[in-house]
Order: C-alpha cells, then structure tokens, then sequence
C-alpha cells in the first residue's frame, strides 16, 4: 500500500473526484445481461450528452453499452463471453456511440473485469472522434491524389512518317501555335525545345519510329513546350505505329506526357536504395511499406530475420513483431509512436521531415546495440500510392563513443558521480515536477575531518576513500536517484517520493551506518547529512541547498558522524552558489 493511502489521504470524496477528472468516461458495471451501471465517472454522462445519472435513467440509459450501435455491442458482448477462456484480461473496440441529441461519437471502448470482484466489469469509453475525422480527411485527401493522376492530360499528334511531318489536333496545335510541323526532329532541337542532354535519345527515338522495327516504343525527354525562356520539364513519349497493308510503316500515333513529378519520385526512390545498398548488409535491414495499401512490400539486410509471411498484409502487424522481438522495452513506446501508420500519413502530407531515433536492438546473440531508425516517405514513381521506407543501421561503436563522452562531460571523473552543473540540471528537472507521494529530499553528505585523513595517509589514499564513499551511496539508493559531487569532499544527493519524514531520517541514518569505517586504530571514516524536503521546505534547487547545508551545519555542530533534518530554528551559512551561476 502507497503511504499515501496508509495515512488515509485519498477519501472516498477525492477518489470520485479524481474519477471524474480523468479525460475518458469510466463506469462499473454489474455482470448482467445488460451489464447495469452501478458507478459512472462525470465524464462518462458528458461525453453521451447527459448533466447527470438521473437524466440518463429517464433517457433509459441504463446500460453500459445501451449507447453502442447494435452491431458492435453484439461482437462486445460476445468477446467478453469467451474472455477467460480466450486467456485475456480486456476486450477494446473502436464504436460508434449515441449521444442524447442524436448525433454520434466514436470511442475507443475497453472492457476490463474487476480484479476484486468477479461479479463487476470496468467500462472506459475514450473519444477519438477527432482522430477519426483526421483518418476520413487523409482517406480524402489520397483519393483526390490518385483521381487527379489518373486524369493527367496528355498531348497526341499524329506523325506521317514519309513526310516526316507532326499533324496536331486543335487542342494540341494551339499549344505549337500551327497545326503541322516538317522534319519534326529538326524543328523541336533549332527551337530548343528538346533539351541538349536528351537530343541523344531524341533522334534514337525517331530512328525506331521511321525504320518500323519496333511497333510500339517510349522514352523519356527534358522538354520545354511553351517558351525558350520557361524551365525543362520531363516528358514521357509514347508511339505506337500505324502500318499499311504492305507492311510499311505509315503512320506514328506518338503521346507526350509530363512526368516530371513521376521522374524526381523516380530519382528520389533510387537514390534511397543507392543509399542502402552502399551499407554493409550484415549492419543493417531495409522495410519497405505501401503506406496506402498497408502492407509491407520488401525486406532486405540480415539486422532482423525474415518477418512471418502471414504479416506481410498489415503494416501494423509488422511493427508489432518488430517492436516486441527486437525493440528494448524502455524504448518501446517511442518507436511504436514514431513508426505508426497514420502519423506517418499525417507528416507525409504536411510535407514534414522525419527525424531519425536510435534505440536499444536486441541481436540473435541476446546483446543490445545501438540502431538508427530513419523512415523516407515517397509517393510510389508509378502509382499514387505513399511508400515508406525504413532503414535500420547499426550505429553501436558511434553511440556508445558519444554516451561515453556526454557521460565524461557530466561526471567527476574522480568518483564517478554527477558533477556540480549536471547535477543542479537533473534536479532542477526533478524538482520542477511535484512528488507522486510523500517529498522529494535534498541530502549533503560531508566527510568528516577529511583533510586529516588527507594529511596522514596522502592525497592518493584520500582519493580513494572519496571513490569508496560515492560506491556505497550509489549501492545504497534507488536507481533513479542522484548522487553529485559539489566539493572536494561533499557530496550532494536527491532521494526521489520519499515516502515521508520518518522514512528519510530512517534512510539517512542506515547511511551514516554504512559509510562510518575505521580505517586505522585511530582514524575512522564517518560522514555528516543534512537534508531538506520538498515541498515543504522549498520547490528550487538554490533554497533546498541552503536549508540542506544548514542542516548539514548543524550535524556538524552536533558532533558530526550524524543526521540533521532541517527545521525553521537552524542557522543558514552562506549559500555555496550565488543566484547568477545557477
């Protein structure tokens, strides 16, 4: 039990009150063939349009799912029919809900049986109507892109191939400006028309056309069909030959398309696979999604084994077998919300740049090693689809070179522990959230008659002692407390929801114990505390500090080799640091 609810802190008054502040509706319902509210949460009421309970009864809103389309509460209901044997602890769905005005809403509902009684579920309904209108408006938005694709307009003459002359029909000859044009080939490269890095290709392409050998063929051209003084756009041209009855080529009918959109894709998506290619495979792995189709399309590299087959038609089955196999769990979360499909949607669209994540990936030996994750969205060069391609690069020799360096530059390189401006930054980051129970504690730790130990036994010794000391204090707290050298030999601590005052003179005092070792017959080694709590002694670091210090003065005043809570009536020596280097 947290000692928050030892000390009776959460009342039944707080608990309804917390209940109804959470962003989602909640309720509890009875295990029945309507599952009966037996509690709702505020929000619960206000999502479905109701002030209150009693205007739900009189609604007939009974139930925790009366509010649900038929159709969805009917696969709910059968779901938690077979959910012990299905081994599962919830069923979710996504639902249209009700509301007491007509109008609908769409939820996530999570049904959860509760722990404590069988006999009751646990209801969360949370709204993502807003998510589902941005889904319809990127639906919306991709159909309009494949339409207009499919609507492209493409310029068509007609070329008689013994006169050598183009014949355009009127839409055409008013972009040319005259209906026919002699010696085509001739005429497009003295107007320029045709770009001097594509001429090549011109003339191979007219060479096809007027011996006949190939019926149909294409190229793609850097042209410019409007004015000399207009940019080269890319044009694919198309022909298709139109024989007489001896077998003589007659007729060209050719198309001009622009593609110069497809043809930067088209570059764009080479140069993205020149990129992986250039890599070593045994350091990397290629995923290739169609964002559009939901599916992965390619795998490549040996940095993760073939993905199940039977996955290959959901994006997010892929990624769900990525992140749980390969995936450190602390990073979890920010992979999984990098890579979800419909965010990636949502970026692709604003035209944003995704930056790259590393992470902890787990390799077939069981090591961790530092991965770079990038993603480069592109529209399909052939289709209107958007592809996503992830490229997975082993980046562990490099990262653990820079975490090693950031670590030097945060460290005392003596004991190990967080150097002074390290350490006001990680608690300053620490204190500026409240405690979630009990206080957080500020804690100075000083050497007691250090400079003897010093003096007698050498500054070599003397440092050692000083790397000891930091050992037991990081042996002796929680993983995410801090533990920092201020001073020569003081050392400074944030002890993270301490569970109350009792539990911090009973921790300080267990440290005192451990750190107060005889080192000769004569000489001991003992360290004095100090300690100031927040919040109630102050919420920033520089007023903890001064109350901590003048704590830890009265230790020493005491005696020394003992512990000191501060309390209003103790003196306050000088600060240590001044307001400005803070």
């Amino acid at each position: 039990m947290h000692q928050s609810d030892k000390d009776g802190f959460l009342t039944a008054d707080l608990r309804e009150h917390i209940l109804s502040e959470l962003p989602c509706g909640l309720c509890v319902a009875r295990q029945d063939e309507r599952l009966s509210v037996v509690f709702a949460n505020r929000n619960f009421y206000r999502m479905l349009g109701f002030e209150n309970a009693q205007q739900a009864t009189e609604a007939n809103m009974l139930g925790a799912l009366d509010c649900i389309e038929p159709a969805a509460q009917a696969e709910l209901f059968a779901r938690m029919a077979v959910l012990d044997e299905a081994d599962e602890k919830s069923v979710s769905l996504e639902a249209r809900l009700a509301c007491r005005d007509g109008s609908n809403l769409w939820a996530i509902v999570h049904i959860s049986r509760a722990e404590s009684n069988g006999a009751f579920w646990i209801c969360a309904f949370m709204d993502i109507s807003a998510q589902k209108r941005v889904e319809e408006e990127l639906r919306v938005r991709e159909e309009e892109y494949r339409i207009a694709v499919q609507q492209s307009d493409k310029l068509v003459f007609r070329y008689d191939i013994a006169q050598q002359t183009a014949h355009f029909p009127p839409d055409s000859a008013e972009l040319f400006r005259c209906s026919t044009i002699p010696d085509l080939p001739r005429y497009l490269e003295e107007k320029h028309m045709v770009s001097e890095n594509s001429l090549d290709s011109l003339f191979e392409l007219m060479t096809l056309i007027n011996s006949g050998t190939q019926a149909t063929g294409r190229t793609v051209l850097q042209m410019n069909l409007l004015c000399d003084a207009c940019e080269y756009e890319w044009y694919r041209v198309t022909y298709s030959l139109i024989f007489r009855a001896d077998g003589i080529p007659a007729q060209a009918v050719i198309s001009l398309e622009n593609v110069t959109e497809q043809h930067a894709r088209e570059v764009a998506y080479q140069r993205w696979e020149k990129t992986y290619e250039s890599m070593p495979q045994s350091n990397t792995a290629y995923l290739e999604f169609d964002l559009t189709q939901n599916r992965l399309d390619v795998q490549k590299g040996t940095l993760l084994l073939p993905v199940p087959e039977h996955l290959h038609q959901s994006m997010e089955g892929v990624l769900r077998h990525y992140i749980a196999n390969y995936v450190h769990a602390d990073d979890r979360d920010r992979i999984r919300a990098y890579t979800a499909r419909e965010r990636l949607l949502t970026e692709y669209f604003r035209s944003a740049r995704l930056e790259k994540q590393d992470y902890r990936h787990l390799k077939e030996d069981g090591r961790y090693v530092w991965v770079r994750l990038s993603i480069q969205m592109l529209p399909d060069p052939y289709s209107s689809n958007v592809r996503a391609s992830m490229l997975l690069r082993d980046i562990d020799t490099q990262k653990r070179e820079e975490l090693t360096l950031k670590d030097q530059l945060r460290t005392d390189h003596l004991t190990g522990a967080l150097n002074r401006t390290a350490f006001v930054d990680a608690a300053g980051e620490v204190l500026a959230q409240p405690p979630v129970s009990g206080l957080h504690a500020l804690v100075m730790v000083d050497v007691d008659h250090f400079k003897q130990i010093n003096d007698r036994f050498g500054h070599g010794y003397g440092d050692r002692v000083l790397a000891r000391i930091c050992d037991l204090l990081h042996n002796a707290l929680r993983a995410d407390d801090l533990v920092g050298r201020i001073g020569g030999d003081e050392f400074v601590l944030l002890l993270k929801n301490v569970a109350g005052y009792e539990a911090l003179q009973m921790k300080m005092d267990s440290l005192c114990e451990q750190l107060n070792q005889r080192i000769s017959d004569s000489v001991c080694v003992s360290c004095s505390f100090g300690a100031a709590a927040c919040p109630s002694d102050g919420a920033g670091f520089e007023e903890l500090y001064d109350k901590a210090d003048a704590a830890l003065y009265a230790a020493k005043e005491a005696g020394r080799n003992c512990t000191r809570v501060y309390t209003p009536d103790m003196g306050r020596p000088m600060p240590l640091f001044e307001t400005a280097e803070l």
